[in-house]
């Protein structure tokens, strides 16, 4: 007899609601996180088939710096125009996962993480051409709260700001639009400071929960990680180009700015619609040198090398929606990478297909990712990724998926197993 029959009367629940959601009538679902009501519109306005992941009209609103206005009255006068109300969201993910094979424990009878994340996102219109966007986490976050006047150390938890930008709308060039966007994230990645594509290439802007599965720059890590640092972009509703000096730092770590300057981050992408889908086609490029701390504490420069290409595709299949990713790239390894201490240099590459059974109510997916750790043994590691998304509510998104992972040698992410299946529900209110 199962020692957890509740969890497995969970599993077993939570795939029949997957698997029947196609035969379910969609309500009439009412988004309500903070942009759905600046705007006034329904999270599909601005979501490809679940969110976070974003169509063609949420990349043209972030863009433009969260700055547009529907549902609300404004504050206006001499040099200002607020909306009425301060715009907040609340985010959480409940999960459970269970993985087997290689745990040093033996079996693995799963894991109850509750909450996964908690969060406040607070965001929307500062000025005229001007936003914002703020993350201030509600648990689990090591943060002083009572410090010592004279050295400045505390201990405890309590709330933390995780990540925060201003996005300044500053000319526009021929049908173009130029911003300047400086920010600083705990975790997201440097690509924080602007990204439209759901490809990864920025950890938090993805269409499924397993990022490491569907995603090159998320198995390589490069797409994730403090960084603070100023986006300078240029772009329009086919194309957008940014260049962005950073360090990976976030609240008072690694801010050193070592010898040679700042580390650089360049991002390209054109995105045309072809054949009748949302496309586009991306670069991304590390390069430069930053000072880190190493695991003894000391100063350290370390290299930020790194490239990824990257692709996706939006449209519809027998009037299902279907979005198509794809990408590849390299993170440099060795003792003065940021990336990868292994000796050589990683590579990933990842795909992954997502089909709407019934749009904006019930998607599955499958992805698959291979990837050279950079190790001597030249060994490398598969996952392939089958899941499922029901989303009760636009705004309510259950996903049940199921990994399973093989290779061997050295893993850079030092992956202690051969599969693992999840159960989460993620809501944003």
């Amino acid at each position: 007899m199962s020692r957890f029959p509740a969890f497995r009367s969970m599993f077993l629940v939570c795939a029949a609601v997957l698997i029947g959601a196609a035969s379910m009538v969609p309500e009439d679902a009412k988004a309500v996180p903070a942009f759905a009501r600046q705007t006034g519109m329904a999270c599909v306005a601005c979501h490809n088939q679940a969110f976070p992941a974003l169509n063609s009209f949420g990349r043209m609103f972030k863009a433009n710096g969260y700055t547009m206005v529907g549902g609300q009255s404004l504050i206006e006068g001499e040099h200002i125009s607020l909306p009425m109300a301060l715009n907040m969201s609340a985010v959480a993910k409940i999960r459970y996962a269970k993985t087997n094979g290689n745990t040093d424990t033996g079996t693995d009878h799963g894991q109850i993480q509750w909450p996964d994340e908690a969060a406040f996102l607070v965001g929307g219109k500062v000025a005229d051409k001007v936003g914002f966007l703020m993350e201030i986490g509600m648990a689990g976050i090591a943060t002083p709260v009572e410090v010592d006047m004279e050295t400045g150390e505390g201990e405890g938890e309590g709330i933390a700001l995780l990540s925060s930008k201003l996005h300044f709308n500053v000319a526009e060039f021929g049908g173009s639009n130029f911003s300047i966007v400086p920010f600083s994230t705990d975790g997201l990645g440097v690509g924080y400071g602007f990204e439209l594509l759901n490809t990864g290439a920025q950890r938090a802007q993805r269409p499924i929960e397993y990022r490491t599965g569907f995603s090159a720059a998320q198995a390589l890590e490069v797409g994730s990680g403090a960084a603070t640092g100023m986006s300078f972009v240029l772009g329009n509703n086919n194309y957008f180009v940014s260049y962005t000096p950073w360090t990976p730092g976030f609240n008072g770590d690694n801010f050193d700015v070592s010898v040679s300057g700042l580390a650089h981050y360049f991002r390209a992408v054109y995105m045309p619609h072809l054949f009748g889908f949302d496309t586009g086609f991306g670069i991304q490029l590390w390069a430069g040198d930053s000072e880190v701390a190493d695991a003894d504490g000391e100063r350290v420069t370390a290299s930020t090398d790194a490239w990824v290409i990257d692709a996706q595709a939006l449209g519809e299949i027998a009037e299902m929606p279907l979005s198509l990713y794809a990408s590849y790239g390299s993170a440099k390894g060795g003792d003065d990478s940021i990336w990868n201490d292994n000796p050589n240099d990683a590579k990933a590459f990842a795909m992954m297909g997502q089909l709407g059974v019934l749009p904006n109510r019930a998607n599955v997916y499958l992805a698959y990712r291979t990837m050279d750790s950079g190790a001597d043994d030249d060994s490398r590691f598969n996952a392939v990724t089958l899941g499922g998304q029901y989303l009760y509510s636009q705004n309510l998104r259950f996903e049940l998926f199921h990994v399973i992972e093989n290779g061997s040698g050295v893993d850079m992410r030092a992956t202690e197993r051969d599969s693992m299946t999840m159960i989460q529900l993620f809501a944003g209110f």
